[in-house]
This record gives C-alpha cells, sequence and structure tokens, in this order.
C-alpha cells in the first residue's frame, strides 16, 4: 500500500468518526430540549400554582383562598405554598363566636379540581377567646399545593 493510499484511509477514517461525534452531539442536544419541554409542559399543568423566584409554588385558586367557616371560626387569609416536596397551609383562624373555642383536632381535606380528595392533614385548632385571632400552621411532606379548594369539619 503506498501511501496516498494510507493517507486516503486515515482521511476518510477521520471524517467518519467525525461525522458520528456530531451525529451523537445533535441528537443529544435534541433530547434535552425535549426532555426540557416536557418539563415545562409538566409545570404548566398545574393549574392553580405559581412559581415563585425562589422555586416556592403558591396556590392561586381563587376558591382555595376564600375565607371558610368552621361553627363560629373563620379561616381567613389563606396561604398555600410548597417548597422541596413540603405543602404548607398558613391561616388565620378568628373566633366569632362569645365563648372561648377550646383546643381541638379538625380536618382540612384537600380537594382537586372536580372536588376529588388530593390528602387530609388533621391539624390542631388552639384555644381561642372571643373576638381573638390566631395562626393556623398545618404541613404535608408531599407536593400537594395545585389544589383548587379545600373544606374543614369535625376530626373523626
Amino acid at each position: 500500500m503506498s501511501k496516498n493510499e494510507k493517507r486516503g484511509i486515515i482521511l476518510l477514517v477521520a471524517v467518519v468518526i467525525i461525522a458520528i461525534v456530531l451525529i451523537v452531539g445533535l441528537s443529544n442536544s435534541k433530547k434535552k430540549e425535549e426532555i426540557q419541554q416536557e418539563e415545562e409542559t409538566a409545570v404548566n399543568e398545574e393549574k392553580y400554582t405559581t412559581v415563585l423566584d425562589d422555586g416556592t409554588k403558591l396556590n392561586t385558586s381563587e376558591e382555595f383562598n376564600n375565607s371558610k367557616t368552621y361553627g363560629n371560626l373563620t379561616i381567613s387569609n389563606v396561604q398555600y405554598t410548597e417548597k422541596n416536596g413540603m405543602s404548607v397551609l398558613l391561616a388565620d383562624v378568628t373566633n366569632n363566636g362569645s365563648t372561648k373555642h377550646e383546643v381541638e383536632i379538625v380536618k382540612i381535606t384537600i380537594l382537586g379540581e372536580n372536588g376529588e380528595v388530593i390528602t387530609q392533614i388533621k391539624p390542631v385548632i388552639g384555644e381561642i377567646e372571643p373576638g381573638e385571632t390566631i395562626k393556623l400552621n398545618a404541613s404535608i411532606t408531599a407536593d400537594v399545593a395545585n389544589a383548587k379548594d379545600f373544606k374543614i369539619e369535625v376530626a373523626e
């Protein structure tokens, strides 16, 4: 084999290797774009949340954030968020009655778009004097912030 034939074979092998590298690189780039689009679509499917700058998901459902009544108590200023797999419900609880509300465990049912139960939690509402407002803080170790509404009732 002459020097020219060897150079030709080496050149041909080099061109084939470069072509393979380019094809693999372009294929990986397209796969990454597809994965990013799928992730964006998944986030956009969360109809009732907005993602804040720090990555916290804030529930924006008007129904979820409306005041609720439980006996003589009003649950208002509701804020429902999720970050790092922990969903937290914060709210003000006001005693509108004329007697002291004793410590009580309640059941809060988190509801989806069609009224389906997403999850249930059983937080404690502390002692509340008439006219007094306290904070309710209930957390769930799951990303369930994309909810339409919730209901509060006596724990069983």
